[in-house]
């Protein structure tokens, strides 16, 4: 059984569908850029599957191929059964989408883009009425105003709104906190925990590890167009070592020293922090031995357990000074050959 199906079943579904496959999804530009490159994905009927990557990294190229808006050039893609190539239509009867661009109608009131789109999907007056009114009330907005008053938060819940007038089977969500303030981004995880429990499935791209991780039942690392790893947030995070051990040393010298003496395990993190990976925490205290013979006081000495940061790092070599290509190259290898078999959901 596919990972996430266990969150499939406990959220009420009752069945295990897979609602969104693809495979082999490439996408090269006419101008020759290569967005994706043979991306394989399996989401499951009642999953909120998210999508990590950094800007560039092809989240928003495959969200558009699989909501029928960008042609793949290779591969297949399928959605609820559907072709999203040869059964447009079929595909867009079942799905909702907020992509990072919000286009709405400055001159027109949240209710009346609720009312034209509720009309569009061919809602009876009546239901759409009610549907109207069900949305207006859940996401808060006001009935009256123009959007041309609403601030970025509002116009972002807006548009999930509208993505949700056919109460879809498939919900597509495209970095729909960013710009979002602290609170709307939280009420805004509210929702999509809600919308999951009543059966949809969820594909969630974000550039966020605290959203994924709060979120997600499985996660996906996609970096340069290509799926690194897919698991449980807590398996990813057991692949990257028991815990991490990080050691502040504001002197460059004396950063270079600390270095030096906890060999190549040790690595740069932001201008004055090294990281250093504990396997199963086995390392720690020969570390911290090591450490006070370098100097080191207790108190430039922190020891947590992984992120998904960490993780992150590990795949992508994102943010690490000095980390070469072939360092993050050989973090992917190792937390592939360490995921003998898909986690569960949770």
């Amino acid at each position: 059984m596919p990972a996430g199906s266990a969150a499939a079943v406990s959220r009420g579904t009752g069945m295990a569908d897979e609602v969104i496959e693809a495979v082999a999804l490439g996408k090269v530009y006419p101008d020759g850029t290569a967005a994706l490159h043979s991306v394989g994905l399996t989401v499951t009927a009642g999953e909120i599957f998210g999508c990590l990557g950094r800007n560039g990294a092809g989240k928003s190229t495959m969200i558009r191929i699989l909501t029928t808006l960008t042609a793949a050039t290779s591969g297949q893609a399928r959605v609820c059964g559907y072709d999203v190539a040869r059964e447009v239509a079929a595909v867009r009867a079942v799905i909702g989408a907020s992509l990072q661009q919000v286009a709405l109608d400055d001159l027109m009131t949240s209710r009346e883009h609720l009312d034209f789109v509720a009309r569009l999907a061919g809602l009876r007056r009546a239901a759409a009425r009610q549907r109207v009114d069900e949305l207006l009330d859940l996401f808060g907005l006001d009935h009256g105003k123009l959007v041309a008053t609403y601030s970025g938060g509002m116009r972002r819940r807006l548009d999930i709104a509208l993505s949700l007038i056919r109460r879809p089977r498939v919900l597509f969500l495209d970095e729909p906190t960013t710009g979002l303030d602290p609170q709307s981004r939280r009420a805004l995880w509210d929702w999509i925990r809600r919308f999951a429990a009543e059966g949809s499935t969820v594909l969630l791209t974000s550039q966020y590890l605290e959203e994924i991780d709060e979120l997600a039942d499985r996660v996906g690392v996609l970096d340069r167009g290509e799926m690194s790893v897919v698991d449980t947030p807590e398996g990813l995070k057991r692949t990257s070592g028991g815990r991490v051990l990080r050691v502040r040393v504001p002197d460059e010298t004396a950063r270079a020293a600390v270095r030096e003496g906890l060999g190549t395990a040790a690595v740069p993190e932001g201008r004055d922090l090294l990281r250093l990976d504990l396997g199963g925490g086995a390392g720690l205290l020969p570390a911290l031995a090591r450490l006070r013979e370098l100097g080191v006081p207790d108190t430039a000495i922190t020891v947590s357990a992984p992120t998904l940061e960490d993780v992150f790092v590990r795949l992508t070599g994102e943010h690490l000074v000095g980390e070469s290509a072939d360092a993050a190259a050989a973090g992917v290898a190792a937390i592939q050959r360490s995921i003998a078999t898909p986690g569960r959901g949770r």
